[in-house]
């Protein structure tokens, strides 16, 4: 997406982990694990129920490359997590735009059987796209390319 604000201040939201939730609708709260210097080597991603009275996941991920105003990879286990995926990553990237700042969120994944992939699909792009909108209407801007690969 391209967004109207420059790259310290988008910074300021996607790069801190635990503001997660405040473009993301299906998160109720992001705790961050850091390192003595202070750089975050492992998020925790507590969900929202998708239906009421429903399951709370919580959902670990370690930090494989942090870099401020650069950018941020999580990296998951080979283990099939909640969502039915193993060795998912994670890579956010923000630069300098003409307008502002272009960020570039990435997901790749594997899933056992061909419907852990359809329904990991169906909501990462639903994700996506709402942390896209919400990302907008906060800082102004568009979404440059949406893009959901094949299995």
């Amino acid at each position: 997406m391209a967004l109207d604000a420059p790259v310290r201040e988008v910074w300021a939201l996607v790069g801190d982990l635990a503001r997660m939730p405040e473009y993301s609708a299906g998160l109720e709260r992001v705790e961050v694990r850091r390192d003595s210097t202070g750089t975050p080597t492992a998020y925790i991603c507590h969900f929202k129920p998708q239906t009421e009275g429903g399951e709370r996941i919580t959902h670990p991920e370690p930090i494989s490359w942090y870099e401020p105003n650069h950018g941020w990879a999580s990296t998951g286990s080979d283990k099939t997590d909640a969502f039915g995926v193993r060795n998912s990553l994670h890579m956010v990237t923000v630069q300098p735009s003409e307008r502002g700042t272009t960020v570039t969120w990435l997901v790749h994944y594997n899933a056992d059987s061909p419907e852990a992939i359809e329904t990991n699909r169906t909501h990462l792009d639903q994700a996506l796209t709402d942390i896209a909108e919400r990302l907008i209407a906060r800082f102004g801007g568009r979404i440059l390319e949406r893009y959901v690969d094949g299995p």
